[in-house]
């Protein structure tokens, strides 16, 4: 077949999956039917899925790997299969890719690439025990293996083997320099132990290798910010959004960082566009709470707080935001409730000991007031100068 001819049916195709993956299963369908009226071969349609997946085009792969599963058969069937397994966790279609990955180790118990995809779906959907178990078969036979050492470094800090996780993040390097994941991993890891020089050059790293990857773009971003630079952290979080403007936590965290430099109009739009995509994060609404509260958007912020503490009753940064709102409009009683239940969650955090003592003293309370100053002063004898500012941003 032609390069035209190809070019026509790969239009069809994608224009019959469009952007609702509840359109898969009729696009597989379609493609199916189509492909034997232009005598495709299921080798053709593997190539256009990994053609897909070179342009980061989950859906596309999804549809041109499970058309190629159907049809093939033998060894090309089970490179179908692991190319559908990945789409499919990329999706989020966790029993499919799960079925897909177990079939090709069924048939190729010794392929490391599917053993390593496997214990990654594993790790993302909590089963941790598995996942140890798939890295260290990869590991016991290929020890040097880069995908399963940056896999299991993951794993290890994740449970706060950090040490360990180094180890293995270096033998990963060390077997492939340019493997993206365990450069990102590994730049997380070191802005985590606050090693932020040793950071901000791996995301670099990282970065030169994958321009187009959001989530290193975001990560950089983060650490950006974390360092005052907030110009750049803005750049990275707006290349962030140019290639994926429905990351959930850039518009989050680009947000925080609008807020933080009093760009209401701009934070506040970020905010809702992270709640747009999920109603049920606390940290979006509670920050969202904190930033109409500073500008007297009262009723509005106290909104926020309340859907905020519906979520994460066990917030005491969300009880204590909400008890200075309601401090503020001169509602004491409530306030304090707020406050009591933050000091109940953390007695260890200055700002709460501070604002209830003026609360206490608004209430006439002086010696209570004067008992929540000296614990504040005691956890940190510098409250006094840094509390010009009630609100906080949860980050």
């Amino acid at each position: 077949m032609d390069f035209d001819a190809i070019d026509d049916f790969v239009y069809k195709v994608i224009g019959t999956i469009g952007s609702d993956q509840k359109n898969l299963c009729s696009a597989v369908d379609f493609t199916l039917d189509l492909a034997e009226k232009k005598s495709l071969s299921p080798n053709d349609l593997l190539d256009l899925s990994n053609a897909c997946k070179q342009q980061k085009m989950a859906m596309e792969e999804y549809v041109f790997a499970k058309a190629c599963y159907i049809k093939a058969s033998g060894k090309l069937r089970e490179e179908a299969c692991f190319v559908l397994g990945t789409a499919a966790h990329i999706l989020g279609f966790s029993l499919e890719a799960e079925a897909s990955y177990l079939e090709a180790l069924k048939e190729s118990p010794e392929n490391e690439d599917v053993r390593c995809a496997y214990a990654e779906l594993l790790l993302e959907l909590g089963r941790i025990g598995a996942a140890d178990k798939e890295y260290k078969k990869v590991l016991e036979a290929s020890p040097e293996h880069a995908k399963a050492n940056a896999g299991y470094a993951y794993l290890l800090t994740e449970y706060g083997y950090v040490r360990e996780a180094e180890e293995h993040y270096s033998k990963a390097l060390k077997a492939n320099p340019d493997y993206v994941p365990a450069r990102g991993g590994y730049a997380n890891l070191l802005f985590e132990l606050g090693r932020l020089r040793d950071a901000e050059k791996e995301y670099k790293l990282a970065i030169e290798l994958d321009p187009e990857d959001p989530s290193l773009h975001h990560n950089f971003g983060v650490l950006l910010s974390f360092l005052g630079r907030s110009s750049e952290a803005e750049i990275e979080y707006r290349k962030t959004l140019s290639l994926n403007p429905r990351h959930r936590r850039t518009l989050f965290n680009y947000g925080n960082l609008l807020a933080r430099e009093g760009r209401v109009s701009e934070a506040e739009a970020n905010y809702m566009e992270a709640l747009a995509l999920d109603q049920n994060d606390a940290k979006v609404h509670s920050n969202y709470a904190n930033l109409l509260a500073r500008f007297g958007r009262r009723y509005e912020a106290e909104m926020e707080y309340k859907k905020a503490l519906s979520l994460d009753p066990e917030s005491a940064e969300g009880h204590y935001s909400y008890g200075n709102l309601l401090s503020e409009i001169g509602r004491f009683e409530e306030a304090q409730n707020q406050y009591e239940k933050a000091l109940a969650l953390n007695p260890y955090y200055p700002p709460i000991h501070y604002s209830y003592g003026l609360l206490m003293r608004k209430m006439g309370r002086f010696d209570e007031a004067k008992k929540e100053y000296t614990k504040a002063m005691q956890l940190d004898p510098d409250i006094g100068s840094k509390m010009t500012e009630t609100w906080i941003i949860l980050d």
